[in-house]
């Protein structure tokens, strides 16, 4: 049988590891890295797809067509105002966005080589190349557990879907980011029958992402997720970088951003990515020094040829400064989702720290600060251990795998190689390891569009799978056709269309007869509904 894998799909970085009788993080590409950059480009003269670290670090030989930071683009929409901001920031995003033809009015397109391609697409090229690497390594691979952010909505979890059957996998669950990370930080830490209530703090490169998660055993029950999916250590980058600007501005009494725009293509893509690869180089330094520089000398000119160095040193009280209203956001975002959860900051026994951001010594400070010493605790692995999670659940979900000592394939129940009598599924003590089990809850409110307004069906945090039965009227004599249309709260505190669908009436009905709905909510949030009319059900298609 082909294995199963697990996969942190993430905005700066992936990570893909694999579980049998431990859990290993597969390396990637031809340095045989454990993180591979979520970058994709395209080569100018064969076409071909290029993915990974190799490509972003030839920035200036495929820039503008290169692709980074796609997961932001995953299920959003062209008008959203940060897409539109992405689209502005050329030094950062060098590659087109644009409305995909042929779409709906809101579908984004990345435009690279002059050719359109959907972000699940290029998406798909990280995922198939992850899965290749894993393949080399372990034979097969035709199953993962792909993580999310916890408040994806359903449009951006089905994009990941659709990314990962393009890629040739099939999905076993769609796993959020912070229960991944649990899921890792519990296995290695915690007691059989130790309870705790965690609140994961996941600061990404792209992304921030929290839940709120009660763990006991091999159970893990999610009770509350937050986050902002446009706040990560991208936004860390563009502080340093305009930082960088102003003082370079103040200095040579210049617009050097003006300067950049009016480079050719060439000398410009050249010039974005070594001040790219800079500012990400500063921003590490600092978490380890106090000063770091970044240089870049006879690169740039004014229109009278006078030559403009980049040349700025930033201490790490200045780089602090700059990014303390980031991290105090996220700080802001723990509080908000402990207050609409009803979880005192007393009843969690532990802030777990993952994410690459997190590492950022500031970050540890203002959230000791903040909550005490006693209730931080910092992920070993904070780049590795979410898609360690999730191919820990990757394993619990496979019906078999390789027995380590002699290669025969087993079934997951079966504690002793019949083929070897090799000793499998133990703890260091013999134990049987206890299954891992995850109680999955809504992560939003949900909405049906009426008439008279919308009408809350679903509220978030609720168990899944979850069904729930309402009562609604007809709106005209004789109406043969209804419309199912289903909101959802959006991030900026709207709400979204998320799924439709029609079903017909065959019998002429009065005005404000009745009609009983019911909605299905499963485990992996596949929308259902069914109308009952003088007990008759009708079930209604509903897509995305």
């Amino acid at each position: 049988m082909a294995k199963a894998i697990g996969i942190d799909l993430g905005t700066t970085n992936s990570v893909v590891a694999f579980k049998d009788t431990s859990v290993r993080t597969i390396t990637t590409g031809p340095d045989n890295q454990e993180l591979c950059r979520s970058c994709v480009a395209v080569d100018r003269k064969t076409g071909d797809f290029v993915v990974g670290n190799s490509p972003y670090n030839s920035w200036k030989k495929y820039a503008p067509n290169i692709v980074v930071s796609v997961k932001r683009l995953m299920g959003a929409a062209i008008s959203d105002e940060q897409v539109q901001k992405m689209k502005t920031q050329r030094s950062l995003y060098p590659y087109g966005i644009d409305k995909l033809a042929g779409g709906t009015d809101e579908s984004v397109a990345v435009i690279l080589n002059g050719k359109q391609y959907t972000p699940e697409q290029i998406s798909a090229q990280i995922l198939r190349q992850l899965k290749d690497d894993a393949s080399v390594k372990l034979g097969e691979i035709t199953h993962a557990v792909i993580t999310v952010p916890a408040y994806f909505n359903e449009k951006q979890k089905t994009a990941t879907r659709k990314a990962a059957e393009l890629a040739g996998l099939k999905v076993q669950r769609l796993l959020a980011e912070p229960t991944a990370a649990a899921i890792s930080y519990g296995v290695d830490k915690m007691g059989k029958d130790e309870e705790k209530v965690f609140l994961v703090y996941d600061f990404g490169g792209g992304t921030f992402d929290l839940s709120i998660l009660v763990a006991s055993g091999g159970n893990f029950i999610e009770s509350g997720t937050g986050g902002d999916r446009w706040l990560g250590g991208d936004d860390i980058d563009k502080a340093l970088m305009n930082y960088v600007f102003e003082q370079t501005n103040k200095e040579n009494d210049v617009n050097v951003q003006e300067i950049i725009e009016a480079l050719d293509n060439r000398k410009r893509f050249a010039f974005q990515g070594e001040l790219k690869k800079q500012i990400e180089g500063a921003k590490k330094q600092l978490s380890n020094s106090n000063s770091a520089s970044i240089e870049i000398f006879g690169e740039l000119e004014t229109e009278d040829g006078d030559m403009v160095d980049i040349d700025v040193s930033v201490t790490r009280d200045q780089f602090e400064s700059l990014i303390r209203p980031l991290i105090q956001r996220t700080i802001e975002l723990v509080d908000e989702l402990l207050d609409k959860t009803g979880y005192p900051i007393e009843t969690v026994d532990n802030i777990l720290l993952v994410g690459g951001s997190s590492c950022i010594p500031l970050v540890r400070k203002m959230l000791v600060d903040k909550y005490g010493e006693e209730k931080i605790l910092f992920s070993e692995k904070p780049m590795l251990a979410i898609a360690e999670g999730a191919a820990i659940l990757a394993h619990a979900l496979s019906d078999e795998f390789e027995c380590p000592s002699c290669g025969e394939m087993v079934n997951k129940d079966v504690d002793v190689c019949p083929h070897c009598g090799a000793k499998l599924n133990a703890t260091e003590e013999g134990e049987e390891e206890p299954p891992i089990l995850v109680t999955y809850t809504t992560k939003h409110n949900y909405y049906i569009k009426l008439e008279s307004g919308n009408d809350k069906i679903i509220e978030a945090n609720e168990l899944l799978p979850f069904e729930i039965s309402r009562k609604y009227k007809t709106s005209t004599d004789n109406q043969k056709i209804v419309e199912l249309v289903i909101l959802s709260d959006a991030e900026d505190g709207n709400l979204e269309k998320i799924a439709s669908g029609f079903f017909t009436i065959a019998e002429n009905l009065p005005v404000d007869s009745n009609l009983t709905f019911t909605f299905n909510l499963t485990e992996t949030r596949i929308q259902q509904a069914s109308a009952k009319l003088r007990n008759v059900f009708v079930k209604a298609l509903l897509w995305c």
